[in-house]
């Protein structure tokens, strides 16, 4: 390939490059001032552009904004996407930081199942089984999923949950469960400590989509003996930034997710 048409190349990434969520329509000069091109360059690289559909003009204000084929090329690269493939190098990444077991659950029906796991290198380790099918209730990767579903699912889901009595510290009052179901919105992330399994604590934080529709939920799983406060507050903010990430590869816009707050108490709060 020409060095030229290489070179045309690059201009066109970088002209699309600059269109943002914060300017998603821009004019020819405001485009070369930000590139330092000269504007009739520019100019000739949005007029292919824009012939090709990759780009649109607005007749009135000759500005320019993503076009009808990005959105054919988004929806084919998100049909493409496979979260279990997508998570695990993030996944392997936070198991070597916590050497603890990393596992991907995914909301299927009335149940979360279990796509992915990374076993802690420990001999004294929670282990959760590939494709095992759990309830949403008594878990943080179950209330990870519920606080962020759409509420008429979530509401759904509880009718239906028999809210056992698995240990002694297992949410059973609904009024109680969703009172977590809201802290955990509010902190962005979940904590289990001995509800599912005595002497087993789990931290989860929800991943999601291009649509903000929640689609999985990463959990930190361990012994309850090595779970302090301190370290659950630093997990917390290691488990959030790793699923931040796993959501923008997953084609969510970072600038739209609001920040999250670590809501840290003496005493971990079951959510």
């Amino acid at each position: 390939m020409a060095t030229t048409e290489t070179q045309s190349i690059h201009r066109a990434v970088a002209i699309l490059d600059c269109f943002q969520e914060n300017q998603p329509e821009l004019g020819v000069r405001e485009i070369a001032r930000q590139l330092e091109l000269h504007p009739s360059t520019v100019g000739r690289i949005l007029t292919t552009l824009t012939s090709l559909e990759i780009l649109t003009q607005d007749p009135d204000t000759r500005r320019y904004s993503m076009g009808a084929k990005v959105l054919k090329w988004s929806a084919l690269y998100m049909s493409t996407v496979d979260l279990r493939v997508v998570a695990r190098p993030f996944m392997q990444e936070l198991n070597r930081s916590t050497a603890e077991t990393i596992s991907l659950d995914i909301p299927d029906g009335h149940t979360r199942l279990c796509i992915e796991r990374i076993e802690s290198p420990h001999s004294l380790r929670w282990v959760k089984q590939l494709g095992e099918r759990m309830p949403f209730f008594a878990s943080a990767s179950g209330r990870a999923l519920l606080a962020f579903m759409d509420s008429d699912k979530r509401d759904a889901i509880l009718a239906e949950t028999p809210f056992e009595q698995l240990t002694p510290q297992t949410t059973t009052d609904l009024k109680t469960f969703r009172k977590e179901l809201d802290i955990t919105r509010k902190r962005g992330y979940a904590v289990s400590v001995s509800e599912r399994v005595e002497g087993v604590s789990c931290i989860a934080a929800p991943i999601f989509d291009a649509s903000e529709k929640i689609i999985g939920a990463v959990t930190i799983s361990g012994p309850g003996t090595r779970f302090s406060q301190k370290i659950i507050s630093e997990y917390a903010e290691l488990l959030i930034r790793t699923t931040d990430r796993i959501s923008q590869a997953m084609g969510r816009h970072t600038s739209e997710k609001e920040e999250q707050s670590f809501l840290i108490t003496e005493v971990p709060i079951q959510t």
